[in-house]
């Protein structure tokens, strides 16, 4: 039994700052695109026709080390604004999970972004 104890304890050092290195970093990305959109959703059905209404969302799209990545922004309610902050050409720091992308606010809070698609590469812009 008293090996049980510390053996725990042994264990529990080595493995939690693996769980945190896990974890991603914030890194910075410059911001190509952004855009405002609406898409329909049905919200009920009367003697079969549906009745729909608009839901807006902002897709925006982002350079990190040579990969674009785009993503959509659904508001939970209408008066949940996109930050003015963020114009093209801007820089914010990013954060990628598996399915989801975060941006960063001034205020330190985060806006969550599903990812659409895989990172495809940076193509660079002509000029004429």
């Amino acid at each position: 039994m008293k090996f049980r104890i510390p053996a725990a304890t042994v264990a529990f050092v080595l493995f939690v700052p693996a769980v945190w290195a896990a974890q991603r970093e914030y890194t910075t990305a410059q911001i190509i695109r952004i855009q405002q959109h609406t898409r329909d959703r049905v919200l009920l059905y009367q003697v079969n026709t549906p009745i729909m209404t608009e839901d807006p969302y902002v897709a925006i799209s982002v350079d990190l080390n040579g990969r674009v990545y785009e993503g959509e922004f659904l508001p939970r309610n209408r008066q949940e604004l996109f930050p003015d902050s963020w114009k093209v050409d801007g820089f914010v720091l990013v954060r990628l999970d598996k399915h989801f992308m975060y941006l960063k606010h001034e205020d330190g809070s985060e806006a969550k972004f599903l990812l659409m698609g895989k990172p495809r590469p940076l193509v660079a812009r002509e000029s004429h």
